[in-house]
């Protein structure tokens, strides 16, 4: 059976393996083996704490346990060790995210919160954002988005009814029309949602379009 270790043998192994970092708390001094808890006193931040005895037996290569503190500021200087500082590709904010991720990024083009990759994606925030938007999104060329995503990108922006009339029994019915006659010009302001009815108003040039919320008849 292994010989126990007196107070004064002990100490010297706590040395060895922390320095004068941690000591023992008091006088007492309750080992029986490895096993035994401790009162152990880390003098730099001035607190007492616990561990096993075999915590500080095995050398500084192969420390067990630390005070809360140092244990507590390790981990926050690990946690910011594994972060990088980067901008949001949308608004320009300085955050943080974790390195790992940062290589596992496709993109390249990194967001501050989701609601500004949703910005992003939209059609009309413009072609830097483009290898982020799935293909059924369409695509922004020139300023103008294409005939392929104009009506995705309508019901993105938009309310889900006709923007006149207010009816919203099927959205599959609904259609997107293009104020200015110019089905080539896609950019969102130029895109209106309507119903069968209001848009074949329009369609057919006998009624305008007042401040996209009123039809009336022309002149």
């Amino acid at each position: 059976m292994p010989k126990a270790l007196t107070k004064e043998e002990f100490k010297e192994r706590l040395f060895n393996a922390v320095g004068n970092k941690y000591s023992l708390a008091n006088d007492e001094f309750p080992y029986k083996n490895k096993y035994s808890t401790l009162i152990f006193h880390c003098n730099i931040h001035n607190i007492d704490f616990t561990a096993a005895a075999e915590c500080f037996m095995r050398g500084p290569n192969d420390i067990r346990s630390s005070c809360p503190k140092c244990s507590e500021e390790r981990d926050n200087k690990k946690r910011i060790d594994n972060r990088t500082l980067i901008k949001c590709a949308y608004c320009g904010k300085e955050f943080e995210r974790l390195t790992s991720r940062l290589i596992n990024s496709k993109s390249g083009l990194y967001f501050c919160c989701r609601e500004h990759k949703d910005l992003a994606q939209k059609l009309e925030s413009g072609e830097q954002f483009q290898s982020i938007r799935p293909e059924h999104f369409g695509s922004y060329i020139d300023g103008a988005i294409s005939n392929s995503g104009y009506r995705r990108s309508a019901f993105y922006t938009y309310p889900h009814k006709c923007s006149v009339c207010g009816w919203d029994e099927d959205e599959d019915i609904l259609q997107v029309h293009h104020i200015d006659g110019n089905r080539e010009n896609g950019k969102i302001d130029n895109l209106i949602i309507l119903c069968p009815i209001c848009h074949w108003k329009l369609t057919i040039g006998k009624y305008q379009l007042i401040d996209r919320n009123k039809i009336i008849l022309k002149e």
